[in-house]
This record gives C-alpha cells, sequence and structure tokens, in this order.
C-alpha cells in the first residue's frame, strides 16, 4: 500500500505530474509525521508530491517508482541501511538531493546533492566551486 500526501490546493485526480517529488524514509512515525506537518504549510501553494516509507524495501521502491527530487532519510533508523541506500545514490543515475537527518544528535544534518553539469557548465563551475 503506498503511502503518499499531495500537499497544496487541488485534488489527487487533477494532477498528473508532480513538480517536486519527496520521499521521507523512517520506521519512526514521529519523525515522518513531524517533517510533513513541518513543512506542509511552507509547500501548500507548491505541486509536491510525499512519500513516506518505512522499510528499505519501501525505500528502494520508491527510488524507483517515484524519483524524487529531495530524500529525507532518519540517519538514526536501524530499518534504513545508510550503506546500502547511499551507494544507491552514488551508483544512480537520478538528480536528486538526499538529507540525512539526526534527531537523537545535535550534529550538522548531512545533504549530497547529484547534479549533471555540461563540459562547459562544470568549467563554469571550477571557476568558483564554493559559490553556490
Amino acid at each position: 500500500m503506498s503511502n503518499h500526501t499531495v500537499i497544496g490546493s487541488f485534488g489527487l485526480n487533477q494532477i498528473s505530474e508532480f513538480s517536486r517529488r519527496l520521499l521521507i524514509a523512517s520506521a519512526n512515525p514521529l519523525f515522518r509525521e513531524g517533517l510533513h506537518r513541518l513543512y506542509a504549510s511552507q509547500w501548500n501553494a507548491q505541486n509536491v508530491r510525499v512519500d513516506m516509507a518505512t522499510t528499505m524495501e519501501e525505500t528502494l521502491n520508491f527510488l524507483e517508482s517515484r524519483q524524487p527530487d529531495l530524500v529525507i532519510v532518519d540517519h538514526d533508523d536501524k530499518t534504513i541501511n545508510r550503506g546500502e541506500f547511499l551507494n544507491r545514490f552514488v551508483t544512480g543515475e537520478m538528480p536528486m538531493k538526499v538529507l540525512l537527518v539526526s534527531l537523537a544528535s545535535s550534529e550538522p544534518i548531512v545533504i549530497y546533492n547529484r547534479k549533471y553539469l555540461t563540459a562547459a557548465q562544470v568549467e563554469d563551475w571550477l571557476a568558483n566551486p564554493w559559490d553556490e
């Protein structure tokens, strides 16, 4: 059974494509629902599909079937194999951003951002790679 939500002032049947796709991966319902509620009001005017995975299998299935733009992973969740997940992210080809978030730690949040650039764009980027 798919666990997803559509954020915005529109019905599910009115939308065939979503401009943004988010996946929240955590077995902890407080983590999943907390993040969803925290950002839902900010994303209300956007065409966002939010999928929530509770297992590694669901997470990998959503990565393939939904191709999310942003994945938020519960860094502390033992049901989500971080090594396997990150290996899939590194070897995959889908452009996406991944946030590893820990509720149990005050460590900084890790963001991985896969970008695809042409050779000319890489040349421009290398002129100042620290300027985003």
